[in-house]
């Protein structure tokens, strides 16, 4: 007992010592206060450094010195090295909207615009639409830099940078003022946040990197060259990787212009870095801002999230902001959910990267891989978990972790290792660890079945584990070919997979439509796309969850696969205002207080607070029907003055679907009609089930998904 008691006592002054630690030690916080104010820039310093006074104990130097970034341009806040207990105090004052740690974001990590449908003519036009005002757009993308020398982002052939434009391109590492020209109008790079955190990464004594850092806008890793030529690149004539996918690609909008924000590095994106990189893009006059990352799931509230705090000022002042859902792909997994964002998710295309393997007893079975490796001769193939050494179980061997091989029995053989579905687990590593063991060539049973290929380093081909015993919207994101950093790897442009990947697609879609439509919000944007998608793939058939034709819904392609043909006809749009995302917010929950703080104005929240289900969006989703509900809608008509809408319902599974009026009578551009729908429970049934409504006239459909979650199925809200 009395080693018990003793055991106790020091377990009891560890906890102590860890929160006084954790009470006293600092780390980086951002500290939002809402809307812009009124101040100028020296000004609103001198504000952040009166606030921050008080908490170091009235010392002003102190207070200076924890400084990290100032916000003050979309909306208002500082990032601060603060201790715990500071930040709690900070939180406190009336001024102050949210405190949150410094929060690490991760990267989500052609002939696709052929593969969608976006065919252009020599002069950069869509058949019956003018595009080429895409060369007054600007794209910011928020990333891990730029290689300004790839041919993607030349120059050649373009007008002056548009008047308007107000960024700068900022000298650093192997980059001067004036390495941006008339295609990358702008360059900067924020690195405060990422510093800090770095540093105390190496404090605590992990393995830093030592990949290729430029303090710079310079790309070091390749995959902001690849999100920006994907959405913006010029044509390219004879882009391939190593000798794979040869051919001509380009940008969805390749006379569009490009303003880089490099918020990323090697340790990811940080909170701080990202809040400055919106407020620098909000100030500068960028159309769009494009960022191919977000936070873990599952996400947070709104307005402690960077992500949510930038895009929510950017909508205000009229920027869209195209994002990608991330790469869990596991239910209820998405982030960057905010709804005044355009959130992607990714899908394949029509390319594969095909690796043939040729069994003793004939058979074929096709792999992936971006291999040029080739074996011309039979080697025996046995499974790993027949090679296992050492302490490693066979179980263990079959996965080829380091070290887990016997090289006696691995030599001169063909292994077949197993691929978990976690996302964590590098498939080219595995290949290196064969390589090491001494096996000539591997076969990896992929768990995940996701198509993705990858250049391995012998030898190797990825099958689904079947053969192997014998996710708003949706674009592009698997095997994409972009520009790349030949800093990163040695070549001009690779070949990746991920939502990063179909999050610029479509901002290069939402490009066009500003081109064509320069005076349309965001959310008219938005709705153009979302409404005219296809839920039918290449083949008319229903878009698929997996390779094994598991038959997809809404929670994964959202409204569908983009129709750039139908996009700039849409017909009819939904559009939302800043005024309809308050009322969202007071329905949500935020109080007077917090909206005006968030707003800058006076708003107030209405009594009883509407339907979170009623913000005026291109879908419709009810998660928790209990008996019925109506949902009020407003479409304006941005098609013919004199037109005529019928509503086509096909309602989700156990659920009674009206719409009244039936018909929409137009007889003017921009007229306004509201409509209700209503839904109620005609018999209980788990899980969400899901429907559709279209606005039918002579010529166009405008299409909106149904969710509906029914109560008695108490699955509530996910």
């Amino acid at each position: 007992m009395a080693h018990f008691g003793i055991t106790v006592i020091i377990f009891f002054l560890s906890l102590t010592f860890a929160r006084i630690k954790s009470s006293f030690s600092s780390q980086v916080y951002v500290v939002y206060m809402g809307s812009k104010k009124n101040y100028s820039s020296d000004e609103f310093l001198r504000q952040n450094y009166q606030i921050l006074t008080p908490i170091h104990g009235g010392c002003m130097e102190k207070a200076i010195a924890s400084h990290v970034y100032s916000y003050n341009n979309g909306f208002s806040g500082f990032a601060a090295k603060l201790t715990e207990e500071q930040a709690l105090k900070l939180a406190e004052l009336p001024e102050v909207v949210s405190v949150f740690p410094n929060q690490k974001r991760t990267l989500h990590t052609t002939h696709s615009w052929d593969f969608m449908g976006l065919n252009m003519d020599a002069e950069k036009e869509i058949s019956g639409f003018s595009t080429k005002n895409q060369e007054n757009v600007i794209i910011g993308f928020i990333d891990t830099g730029i290689w300004p020398e790839s041919p993607s982002f030349s120059d050649e052939g373009m007008p002056t940078v548009p008047s308007r434009w107000r960024g700068k391109c900022q000298a650093g590492e192997s980059f001067t003022s004036s390495t941006c020209n008339k295609k990358v109008i702008g360059a900067r790079y924020y690195m405060n946040g990422f510093e800090a955190e770095k540093k105390m990464v190496e404090e605590s004594q992990v393995k830093p990197s030592r990949n290729i850092e430029f303090k710079s806008p310079r790309d070091s890793s390749g995959h902001g060259s690849h999100t920006a030529s994907t959405a913006a690149g010029r044509f390219v004539y004879d882009m391939n990787y190593d000798g794979l996918a040869i051919g001509a690609a380009r940008g969805g909008a390749p006379i569009a212009r490009i303003a880089i924000y490099k918020a990323c590095w090697d340790f990811g994106c940080y909170d701080a870095d990202l809040l400055a990189a919106f407020n620098d893009a909000i100030e500068d006059g960028v159309d769009i801002i494009s960022l191919s990352l977000g936070p873990e799931s599952p996400q947070g509230d709104y307005f402690n999230d960077a992500i949510s705090i930038g895009s929510f000022h950017a909508m205000r002042s009229g920027i869209s902001v195209v994002s990608s859902v991330g790469n869990a792909g596991t239910s209820g997994s998405a982030t960057n959910l905010a709804p005044w964002m355009f959130t992607v998710a990714a899908s394949s295309t029509d390319r594969e990267f095909v690796s043939n393997i040729r069994l003793g007893n004939g058979e074929n079975l096709m792999g992936v891989s971006l291999n040029t490796h080739q074996m011309n001769s039979s080697v025996q193939t046995i499974d790993a978990s027949e090679v296992n050494a050492g302490y490693f179980t066979p179980y263990q061997s079959s996965y080829c972790l380091e070290s887990s091989l016997n090289t006696t029995k691995a030599r001169g053989k063909v292994l077949v290792c197993r691929h978990s579905s976690s996302s964590s687990e590098s498939r080219l590593e595995k290949s290196l660890v064969v390589k090491k063991a001494g096996a000539v060539g591997m076969i990896l049973l992929n768990e995940r079945e996701d198509g993705v290929a990858i250049p391995f380093i012998i030898p190797a081909a990825s099958i689904g584990s079947e053969a192997g015993d014998k996710p708003d919207i949706m674009a592009p994101g698997l095997n994409i070919l972009a520009a790349w950093s030949p800093a990163a790897k040695k070549v001009k442009f690779n070949i990746i997979s991920g939502t990063s990947m179909s999050c610029p697609h479509v901002t290069g879609l939402v490009a066009l439509i500003k081109a064509v439509y320069p005076d349309w919000s965001p959310a008219a944007i938005k709705s153009a796309v979302m409404t005219t998608a296809t839920i039918l793939n290449k083949n008319h058939r229903a878009i698929t969850a997996d390779p094994l034709g598991k038959k997809a819904n809404p929670f994964a392609y959202g409204s569908g696969f983009p129709d750039p043909a139908r996009m700039l006809n849409p017909g009819l749009i939904y559009d939302t205002q800043p005024s309809d995302y308050k009322n969202f917010l007071c329905s949500i929950g935020y109080d007077n207080k917090s909206l005006q703080q968030i707003t800058g104005d006076s708003s107030q929240c209405s009594k009883p607070a509407s339907s979170a289900s009623d913000l005026n969006y291109p879908s419709i989703t009810v998660p928790n029907l209990k008996d019925s509900i109506s949902i009020t809608r407003t479409v304006t008509n941005v098609g013919k003055s004199n037109s005529v809408y019928e509503a086509v319902v096909y309602p989700p599974r156990g659920v009674n679907v009206t719409v009244i009026p039936k018909f929409l009578v137009f007889t003017s551009y921009g007229q306004k009609i509201n409509f209700t729908v209503n839904f109620r429970v005609d018999k209980s049934v788990k899980n969400y089930v899901f429907g559709s409504l279209s606005w039918k006239s002579k010529e166009i459909r405008v299409t909106s998904p149904l969710v509906v979650g029914i109560a008695s199925s108490r699955i509530g809200m996910i």
